[in-house]
């Protein structure tokens, strides 16, 4: 199985490695962008009033959770109405659907809000008013950015994330310094970035139309929500396996360790994310095209190549945040946060599991039954939810750490249990084993290199982290993972840089 999933590389290194180096700059920067912003927004506000702002973000991924709907009809039935060249129809079903979503979201979410308005303090309320206007933009972005990518149009969906980012927390970095707004500054930065980008985003997604002269057909309509309202109960599920948990350190602890735990996962989600989404966000077109246009064993051979690539990256970036989790946490966050050390290792270990489970998805999306992922989703959310309840009381934040992991592991196994009814593709055992055994020396030199140099935090981080990285590749070399198509290719990436540079 590990031969053979080397042998097929050449054409899926020539798709899927080149999408991800062009979706690079969409996850790296935003991902630095998010590392930047933790230490600023830790050292200007305490514990509490971060673990506020933490809960709003959270409330609105819920809400823009429920637009989800249209982004994964996008991806999944652009490609055949652009075979049949009837994208104008599509688009318009689409752009109308927006409108209609966005306002019923509204109405119920301003529903909740009045209906809870006596049990909310005046900090929190200020920043729920205002995370209610990140999610409209943030959704009307969200569409457009996913007709990019469908259409496969990687730099401009690159170059909108990556001015988004750096725009977003720009702008509201200025919001709270200069009008002394408070932390939800940083939500009027968001808002006012996007407003920004919406003329040139919405020209280059959609065109100059506003397909308003389309009627919308029910037929469409329907097949559009058979296959994504599962999903997006599914995603809703999503939710409480990886963000009920700050809603129970809230109502079960406090405000304070909300805020530190948030602290510690946003550096393991910003970093170890930047991988699981590169390989989601470059490998679903790709793969919705494979099974569309070419035999089923095309699709079999894509699915163990792109998971040997996730295993080779995602494996030592795990163990690079485990070892260095105590000088990153040290460097990154006021003292007040520090403690939110020790939940790194596990919320990274447990994202790995979440974009292994990933790759098990296709079974059920190439076939449209995307019931089961809501389930499966759903009962591990349900179990995340029990472990919640019944340890944070006692353990706080770290209950709600391995929780995560726990659910899933679950998770992935439902996955893998089910998935292989409908589509069987052979998993690269042979790589994980090579993967494991090269990581685990490499962990093994960056625990000593921390604890040898007398030098600063930074200088310890960078230099621990590049000798590891380089026996890493050294070690995978030595077990002959690389194949020679994928050595030569290096070889002819390196040659091009150079001349470049010269």
């Amino acid at each position: 199985m590990g031969n053979r999933s080397r042998t097929d590389q050449p054409g899926l290194s020539n798709g899927l490695v080149k999408d991800m180096f062009k979706y690079l700059p969409a996850q790296v920067i935003p991902g630095l962008v998010g590392f930047v912003s933790i230490p600023i927004i830790t050292r200007l506000f305490p514990p509490g009033d971060y673990g506020n702002y933490s809960l709003v973000l959270a409330t609105v991924l819920i809400l823009t959770t429920l637009m989800d709907w249209l982004s994964m009809s996008i991806i999944r039935f652009f490609p055949a109405y652009a075979r049949e060249d009837r994208l104008p129809f599509f688009l318009g079903h689409v752009v109308k659907l927006t409108g209609i979503s966005l306002l019923a979201i509204l109405l119920l979410a301003g529903g909740l809000y009045l209906g809870l308005a006596r049990f909310v303090s005046s900090d929190l309320d200020v920043l729920l008013r205002a995370g209610l206007a990140v999610f409209l933009f943030t959704s009307i972005f969200n569409i457009c950015q996913n007709v990019l990518r469908t259409r496969r149009q990687v730099g401009w969906f690159s170059g909108f994330i990556v001015t988004k980012s750096i725009a977003g927390f720009g702008l509201g970095l200025g919001f709270v310094h200069f009008l002394a707004t408070g932390i939800e500054g940083f939500f009027y930065g968001t808002v006012a970035g996007l407003v920004l980008l919406y003329p040139l985003l919405w020209r280059k997604s959609l065109g100059k139309n506003l397909f308003l002269n389309i009627r919308l057909e029910s037929r469409l309509v329907r097949e559009m929500a058979r296959y994504s309202f599962p999903l997006v109960i599914g995603n809703l599920a999503a939710w409480v396996l990886s963000l009920s948990d700050r809603y129970l350190l809230e109502l079960l602890r406090s405000s304070e360790e909300v805020g530190i735990y948030s602290a510690g996962y946003n550096i393991a989600e910003k970093t170890i994310m930047v991988m699981t989404n590169l390989f989601l966000f470059a490998s679903g077109p790709i793969g919705v095209h494979i099974w569309e246009r070419e035999p089923i064993q095309k699709s079999r051979e894509f699915r163990t190549g792109l998971t040997r690539y996730y295993l080779m990256a995602c494996v030592p970036f795990f163990v690079t945040l485990s070892v260095l989790a105590r000088p990153i946490m040290s460097l990154l966050t006021d003292t007040q946060y520090f403690a939110g050390f020790r939940i790194i290792p596990y919320v990274t270990l447990g994202i790995v599991f979440l974009g292994l489970q990933q790759r098990y998805h296709a079974a059920f999306l190439f076939y449209k039954k995307t019931g089961f992922i809501s389930l499966a989703i759903a009962l591990a959310g349900i179990l995340n939810l029990a472990l919640n309840l019944l340890f944070i009381p006692r353990y706080g934040i770290m209950a709600a750490a391995v929780s995560t992991v726990v659910s899933y592991v679950f998770l992935l196994a439902l996955m893998v249990v089910v998935s292989r009814r409908f589509f069987v593709w052979a998993f690269p055992w042979r790589t994980l084993g090579r993967v494991a055994s090269a990581s685990a020396v490499m962990g093994g030199i960056m625990a000593a290199t921390v604890h040898l140099l007398k030098t600063g935090t930074m200088v310890k981080i960078a230099v621990s982290g590049m000798a590891g990285i380089f026996m890493y590749f050294v070690l995978l070399y030595g077990l002959r993972e690389f194949s020679h198509e994928e050595i030569q290719t290096a070889v002819r990436w390196v040659r091009r840089l150079r001349q470049r540079e010269t």
